[in-house]
């Protein structure tokens, strides 16, 4: 009966000491869950961050499709506005040039009338 007793007892210190070395285990096991949760944290605070970022960055693409809108609305003004001043241009020149031709052509007629009154007037005295 001793023996058994002296075996049981020697089972009962193996089992201890795997019991011991369990323990060990599950604390080495729980630092490191608690390291993960840790990291998960700082993870969850990153992503966050993240989140935060990329909202601005949404908000920033917004505004330049906004800003670019905004200017290709503008060019194309200035671009009517360009073509409004070109016919305006050309108009103006014609116009210039007919006046100018007009009294260019008066100023030949009225020439051309003094012309006729002097070769009259040299003619009429040629006979005399």
């Amino acid at each position: 009966m001793e023996d058994i007793l002296k075996q049981i007892l020697s089972e009962l210190k193996v089992i201890k000491t795997d019991v011991g070395g369990l323990k060990a285990d599950v604390n080495s096991m729980k630092t490191d869950v608690g390291g993960l949760k840790t990291d998960v944290n700082s993870m969850k605070t990153d992503v966050g961050g993240l989140k935060t970022d990329v909202n601005s960055l949404k908000s920033d693409v917004g505004e330049l499709k906004v800003g670019q809108a905004r200017l290709e609305g503008g060019q194309q003004r200035l671009e009517v506005g360009q073509k409004k001043l070109e016919q305006n241009l050309i108009e103006s020149l014609g116009t210039y040039t007919e006046k100018i031709t007009e009294h260019h052509d008066d100023k030949t007629e009225a020439l051309n009338k003094r012309v006729y009154r002097v070769e009259s007037e040299i003619e009429r005295l040629s006979r005399q």
